[in-house]
């Protein structure tokens, strides 16, 4: 019996050591898959804002962590300075991958919001009273703003910290013109969907079908005119 990606050419963006998975499953269902890493992920190393947002963690009401990466780099700075979070904090995984990473790092996760965007996540903590409460955002540098704004908006006190920056990956043109001959490709970040647009230019005659991990990325996709084939349901390589 055929496999039902058997014949399709499909191009994974992820940060080389986040791909391997996806890679995997895609290969089993009979995907020919090319792998063009975009970004690398790149924690922050000057203390500031981090050493200051550790000193004064058991302040903190709520903890929300966005992605993967943010809960790696959180979880990695905690242990390094040899804190955590307090008893009474209520943390917040977007995703049941982000939520895996933190629990994988002896962090525990207390909800799940089943949506992902800023916008839907200030929405379901509609059950709390943020007014006053101070939330610790450990996220990417160049974040979108719909949350941290909806969680002002509603009264709470936001500490937006980058705890990793997003870097472009160099990109040679033979693997570029490979990856715009494919069938599909899957894009997992607003930042990948910046890169991807940097690397085609002109984006009219682009035949690709767009794969997005998520609303957040969908809109990113939309923004720069693009049209978005499918989204997954959950953010994870089995949703994709």
């Amino acid at each position: 019996m055929s496999r039902p990606l058997a014949g399709r050419r499909v191009v994974v963006t992820r940060p080389a050591g986040q791909a391997r998975e996806l890679v995997q499953r895609l290969t089993a269902l009979g995907a020919q898959v090319v792998e063009l890493p975009l970004t690398r992920i790149e924690p922050v190393v000057e203390p500031g804002q981090i050493d200051a947002a550790l000193a004064q963690i058991a302040a903190y009401d709520i903890i929300v962590v966005t992605s993967v990466n943010g809960a790696e780099c959180f979880s990695d700075r905690l242990a390094a300075n040899a804190t955590g979070p307090a008893e009474h904090t209520t943390i917040i995984a977007v995703g049941a991958a982000t939520a895996a990473a933190l629990r994988g790092r002896g962090v525990r996760v207390d909800r799940i919001p089943q949506h992902a965007t800023g916008k839907e996540i200030v929405a379901e903590l509609a059950d709390v009273d943020l007014a006053g409460r101070r939330i610790l955002l450990p996220r990417a540098r160049e974040g979108r703003p719909e949350l941290p704004a909806g969680l002002r908006r509603a009264g709470a006190i936001v500490d937006d910290v980058a705890f990793y920056d997003t870097v472009r990956c160099p990109v040679e043109p033979a693997a570029a013109e490979a990856a715009l001959a494919a069938d599909d490709i899957v894009l997992t970040a607003p930042s990948g969907v910046e890169a991807f647009s940097a690397l085609v230019g002109d984006t009219k005659d682009l035949r690709l079908r767009i794969v997005t991990i998520g609303p957040t990325t969908s809109t990113a996709v939309r923004d720069l005119g693009l049209t978005v084939s499918a989204e997954s349901s959950e953010q994870s390589s089995d949703g994709l």
